[in-house]
C-alpha cells in the first residue's frame, strides 16, 4: 500500500471541509448553488497555494518527496499549466421571498390570505339604458297633390247649352276658310255675335281670318290641330298635342288662346276619358252643341233653317260650319233665316262668354 503524502491529506481534509459547508449552506437555505461552487472553488485555490507551500518546503529540507527534486509535479485539481480555468454557471435556485423579505399581504403565499382578505362582492353592472333614441327624421316635404282619375268641374262637362235665359249660341266649325268671311259678313250685318271653333291648321293658313275673328268681338274655340277622327282614340300625348298646337297657332295669329275645346264630330269619349282629362290641363272648356243643323249634310237652305228654328231651347249652342268642306253656300245662304227666326221666337243671339270660369 502506497503511503500517504502530506499534500494527499491536506486536498482530502479540504475537500471534506468544502463540501460539508456546502451541504451546510444548501440546507440551511442560506445561499445558492452559485455562491457554494464559489466557495469550492475558493478552497481548491487555497489548497493549491498551501500545496506549493509545501512542495517548496520538502523541496528545501531534501525529504523524499513524489520524484526527484527539481521534477515537474502533475497539476492540482482545477489547475492547467499555463491555461485559465474554465467558469462553469451554475444556475441559481431563485427563491421568490429573499431571507428578510416577507410575502405580501393577502398574497398566495401568505397563509392567512384566505382567510384574513374580505370577500370579494361582485359590483352590479349598470342597468342597460336600453336603445340609443334614433335621431328624428327630417319631416318630408309634402307630397304633390295625386293627379284626379277623371276630370273635375267644370272639365267634366261637356257643355251643350250655356245658361236657361232664352238666349241662343251660334257656333262655327272647321274654318277658317273660304266660308269665314261671307259669314262674319252676314253676322255684322245682322248686328250679332257667335263662336268659331277653329281648326289649327287652318288657323295657321289664314292668320289674318283669325285676327278678323277676334277684332269683331267674336269668341275663339279650339277644335283640334287636324281634326283627326275618332279623336277619342288618340294616345294622351296625342291629344295634349292637338290642343296645345292649336292654342299656340291662335296666339301667334291674334295673341290670345281659346277657353273651349271642341272634339271633331264631339269625339270626348267616356266621362272618365282621356280627353276631359286633356281639356283640364290645358283649361279649355269641353264644348259640343244642343241643336245640330245638319249643314255638313247640305240638306238644303230651307231644311237647315227647320232643323235650327224647330229643335232650339233657351240657352242652347246651334252647330253650324263655316268650313270642312268645299261648299258652304246652303250655310250662308240659310243663315240670315236662322237669325230672323230666333228673333222673332225672343231669343237673343250671343258668343259664348270669352272666358265662361275667370
Amino acid at each position: 500500500m502506497r503511503p500517504t503524502t502530506p499534500l494527499a491529506a491536506l486536498l482530502c481534509a479540504a475537500a471534506i471541509a468544502v463540501t460539508g459547508c456546502s451541504g451546510y449552506a444548501v440546507a440551511a437555505g442560506s445561499g445558492s448553488l452559485a455562491s457554494v461552487g464559489n466557495s469550492v472553488r475558493s478552497g481548491i485555490s487555497t489548497v493549491t497555494a498551501g500545496q506549493s507551500t509545501a512542495d517548496t518546503s520538502i523541496e528545501a529540507s531534501g525529504s523524499d518527496g513524489i520524484g526527484p527534486a527539481g521534477a515537474q509535479t502533475a497539476p492540482g485539481p482545477g489547475e492547467q499549466s499555463g491555461a485559465t480555468a474554465p467558469v462553469v454557471t451554475v444556475p441559481s435556485l431563485v427563491d421568490p421571498f429573499p431571507t428578510g423579505v416577507s410575502p405580501p399581504v393577502g398574497s398566495p403565499a401568505d397563509p392567512a390570505a384566505a382567510s384574513a382578505a374580505p370577500p370579494v362582492v361582485p359590483t352590479p353592472a349598470p342597468a342597460d339604458p336600453g336603445p340609443a333614441t334614433a335621431a328624428a327624421a327630417p319631416t318630408p316635404e309634402p307630397a304633390a297633390a295625386p293627379v284626379p282619375a277623371t276630370a273635375q268641374p267644370p272639365y267634366n262637362t261637356v257643355l251643350g247649352w250655356h245658361g236657361s235665359d232664352k238666349v241662343a249660341y251660334l257656333s262655327f266649325d272647321d274654318g277658317p276658310g273660304p266660308a269665314t268671311g261671307r259669314i262674319l259678313d252676314e253676322l255684322a250685318a245682322a248686328g250679332v255675335k257667335a263662336t268659331f271653333c277653329e281648326v289649327g291648321q287652318k288657323v295657321a293658313e289664314n292668320p289674318a281670318l283669325v285676327q278678323r275673328v277676334v277684332a269683331e268681338g267674336h269668341t275663339l274655340c279650339n277644335h283640334s290641330w287636324d281634326h283627326h277622327s275618332p279623336f277619342d282614340s288618340l294616345a294622351p300625348g296625342d291629344i295634349d298635342a292637338e290642343i296645345g298646337q292649336t292654342q299656340q297657332a291662335m296666339a301667334a295669329a291674334a295673341g290670345t288662346t281659346a277657353r273651349y275645346f271642341r272634339a271633331p264630330e264631339g269625339r270626348f269619349g267616356a266621362p272618365d276619358g282621356q280627353v276631359l282629362l286633356a281639356c283640364q290641363r290645358a283649361r279649355t272648356i269641353p264644348l259640343a252643341w244642343g241643336v245640330d243643323s245638319l249643314d255638313w249634310k247640305k240638306p238644303g237652305v230651307a231644311a237647315i233653317v227647320s232643323n235650327v228654328l224647330s229643335t232650339v231651347t233657351p240657352g242652347a249652342v246651334i252647330l253650324l260650319h263655316d268650313g270642312g268642306g268645299d261648299d258652304r253656300a246652303q250655310t250662308i245662304a240659310a243663315l240670315p233665316g236662322i237669325i230672323s227666326g230666333l228673333q222673332a221666337a225672343g231669343y237673343t243671339i250671343a258668343a259664348l262668354p270669352a272666358d265662361p270660369v275667370g
